[in-house]
């Protein structure tokens, strides 16, 4: 009884997707996001060095 339904939802899906290809779809403006990734993974990497060098044990006296 549900493959009705679910055939009729595939194909909803399928010619949304089929129009929005068409020469005269709306088109969406691409917004390039400002690149942050680079800058929080350097911060954070700094950090646990930092945090590293803290906690790290101190080496034994030569004998």
């Amino acid at each position: 009884m549900e493959l009705p339904a679910a055939f009729v939802i595939a194909l909803n899906d399928v010619e949304f997707e089929f129009n929005s290809a068409r020469p005269d779809a709306p088109v969406v403006a691409y917004v390039e996001r400002p690149q942050r990734a680079r800058l929080v993974r350097t911060k954070i990497a700094e950090g646990l060095v930092r945090a590293a060098r803290a906690i790290e044990p101190t080496r034994p006296a030569a004998c």
